[in-house]
């Protein structure tokens, strides 16, 4: 079986980032998605404001209703810092085929990972691309790019960013239209990203 993982902070998962798991499935013909909220997202850990929890049960409720995707909690059960390259390899433990799905300004932010590397080695690593977005031409990522012939695919996703949600929610402004009705629910109910 043929699965992307999809990982990420979600802190809040919003209709970019279901835009992109839509649009990966279908283009690279997968047989499903496993989105897998970082348990400790060790490189954004000044930035994280909700709780592990509070970001699987958004991510769930985001998803309820795409019957290809399937949220795991493999990273929150895991001490320590979540490394994609450890879920990669559980995952592929229990007979799962493994292709990335990662946000091209993630894979150039790979660079600084502990061992970038041994992820490429371990599995294939897409990036999904926004129209008009510009790739980066640094030394590092091209030497990757050209060793391990990184795919790059456009998922056309809305331009948002979970900081630019959590930024409008603090000021009091609406957001209902750039995440999933359920998750805006949460938010509201919980009072998450107010002060």
């Amino acid at each position: 079986m043929q699965v992307g993982l999809f990982g990420g902070t979600f802190d809040p998962i919003h209709n970019g980032h279901i835009q992109a798991l839509k649009a990966a499935y279908r283009i690279l013909s997968l047989d499903g998605i496993v989105l897998v909220p970082a348990g400790d997202p060790y490189l954004k850990r000044s930035r994280l404001i909700a709780s592990s929890e509070d970001r699987y049960n958004m991510a769930t409720l985001a998803v309820k209703k795409i019957p290809f995707v399937e949220v795991s909690d493999i990273e929150m059960t895991r001490s320590g810092p979540s490394y994609t390259i450890d879920t990669v390899k559980k995952l592929k433990e229990e007979g799962y085929e493994i292709t990335v799905l990662l946000g091209v300004d993630s894979i150039i932010e790979m660079d600084k990972w502990d061992d970038p590397y041994s992820l490429h080695y371990e599995c294939e690593v897409v990036g999904l691309s926004r129209p008009g977005f510009q790739g980066d031409k640094s030394q590092p990522f091209m030497a990757r790019q050209k060793q391990f012939s990184l795919r790059t695919i456009e998922v056309n996703s809305p331009s948002i960013s979970s900081s630019e949600v959590r930024d409008l929610i603090l000021r009091g402004l609406d957001v209902g239209e750039l995440v999933p009705k359920s998750v805006n629910e949460y938010i509201r109910k919980k009072k998450l990203y107010h002060l």
